[in-house]
């Protein structure tokens, strides 16, 4: 008799498929849910060994980099002087990237790109860039376009 046959003599027991699948299921989930856990928690785990955060910090954004170095020629101060008020990513009216000059022409297309705002003895300098490129400092800065803006400055 198979164990999907029904039988009708009550002295012989049936073995229903479901029976099969429970430690089957056991054995195949045990390895598995053994591995799960964290290997900060791990008493063996080097604590250096986990993983941390690959989204740089402002100081370590190579356009804030940038941008603080030109300020310390620009202005004469220390680095240790000026604080990152803003590092935004922005969508720019043209190519100008919201820097334009007298007598210029520029694309006339929304341009991806970056502002980064920096403060020291209590007056802010823009520094404006594409996606790709350096920043540039900015006399005469416009705004982006209105929006919502990513920002990875400090709050």
């Amino acid at each position: 008799m198979t164990p999907t046959e029904i039988s009708t003599d009550k002295s012989k027991r049936k073995i229903r498929p479901a029976a099969y699948l429970l430690p089957v299921l056991a054995l195949t989930l045990a390895p598995t849910l053994a591995g799960c856990g964290s290997e900060a928690t791990d008493p063996g785990a080097n604590v250096s060994d986990v993983p941390t955060s690959s989204s740089p910090t402002p100081a370590e954004d190579p356009k804030v980099a940038a941008a603080i170095a030109d300020l310390v020629k620009r202005q004469g101060v220390k680095s240790e002087e000026i604080t990152v008020v803003s590092n935004d990513r922005v969508t720019w009216r043209d190519g100008s990237l919201g820097c334009p000059e007298p007598g210029k022409m520029y694309t006339m297309v929304l341009t991806d790109g970056v502002r980064v705002v920096l403060e020291t003895a209590g007056k802010t300098y823009e520094y404006h860039g594409g996606e790709s490129g350096p920043v540039r400092f900015c006399e005469n800065p416009q705004e982006p376009v209105p929006g919502e803006a990513s920002s990875d400055a400090p709050q």
